[in-house]
């Protein structure tokens, strides 16, 4: 079971404290980045494994046992997600294929393919439909309950980050635009989510937009820029309006708190940073030093908890004790 935690707010967040770990530590010889991610009710925990150890794992976190549920072996799986009813998670892998799983026994319950290679992807906020990015610079949004292709764009220019507007109603993507002397400028664009019309492309004084993350509300777009920068944009207009500092070593991946008060950002080292977004202060910093390794930094949907990924193939989860 996990400890009690304090609701997670910029005041409590600087006395963050581990709480529990899972998993076995799981030696490697490459380098190491987990994907996690919560359901719903914050009571299970999965992590993707790009590289070293079972590709696969979750946690019914009501359990004593460190040990994952299940743990399944998918190969080029790049990330995965609990849908909105827990009782199945979706796990998507480089090539483009999607599988549910079944989170209470562990079994293969579907298996489809997209037709097209995937760096990155960005789940709906009701579970329906699935933005899809390839490094190459493609786009595209599949319907999980049809599966089939809503909409695919090409483009030549190098796509990572992307994500879906909590309404469902834009799709975003961050970008490196190829210049002639083979060097890149930092780009952003913004789709039409039900018809990929595109809408805004906006470009930065930067080399890559390595993440985008749309704020709980629906107000703004958040893009972490090769530079440094946590750029807080309006929609659909694509207006910088305010600029944050992201951690030393860039922003990656992005995630805010459901209240919308704390973001998370997760450099491709081995270390997270909380930032109040009130004032762009990283009120609770941790790392491993290991620089063979990275994972993203998820907030629980109670707004108690951060679970992050461990050097050794563990994962973390950080909270409030109650006096701290």
């Amino acid at each position: 079971m996990l400890t009690p935690s304090l609701m997670l707010t910029p005041d409590t967040a600087k006395h963050l404290s581990l709480l529990r770990t899972l998993g076995e530590p799981e030696l490697s010889q490459c380098s190491r980045w987990q994907w996690l991610g919560w359901d719903a009710s914050s009571r299970y925990l999965l992590s993707v494994q790009k590289q070293g150890g079972v590709s696969l794992r979750w946690w019914d976190l009501h359990a004593q046992t460190h040990q994952p549920s299940f743990a399944r072996s998918v190969p080029g799986c790049i990330a995965a997600w609990f849908l909105p009813d827990a009782q199945r998670l979706l796990s998507v892998t480089v090539r483009g294929t999607l599988q549910t799983w079944s989170v209470s026994d562990g079994q293969l319950l579907s298996s489809v393919e997209t037709g097209g290679s995937v760096s990155h992807a960005s789940l709906s906020a009701d579970g329906t439909r699935l933005l899809l990015v390839a490094s190459v610079g493609r786009v595209m949004l599949w319907d999980l309950e049809r599966r089939w292709l809503v909409w695919r764009k090409e483009d030549p220019w190098q796509f990572h980050g992307c994500a879906l507007s909590p309404d469902g109603a834009f799709a975003a993507a961050g970008a490196g635009e190829e210049l002639q002397d083979a060097d890149t400028h930092a780009s952003l664009r913004l789709w039409d989510a039900r018809t990929g019309r595109r809408v805004t492309t906006r470009a930065f004084d930067a080399r890559r937009t390595w993440a985008v993350a749309f704020t709980p509300s629906g107000e703004h777009l958040v893009a972490a820029t090769s530079s440094g920068e946590l750029l807080f944009l309006t929609l659909p207009a694509l207006e910088i309006v305010r600029s944050l500092r992201a951690p030393a070593s860039l922003a990656i991946h992005l995630e805010f708190n459901p209240a919308g008060s704390l973001l998370a950002a997760s450099p491709d080292t081995s270390a997270f940073a909380i930032i109040d977004v009130r004032d762009g202060q990283h009120v609770f910093a941790y790392s491993d030093l290991d620089d063979q390794q990275g994972s993203t930094a998820n907030f629980s949907p109670d707004g108690r908890f951060v679970s992050w990924g461990l050097d050794d193939g563990k994962v973390g989860i950080w909270g409030v004790r109650n006096g701290w």
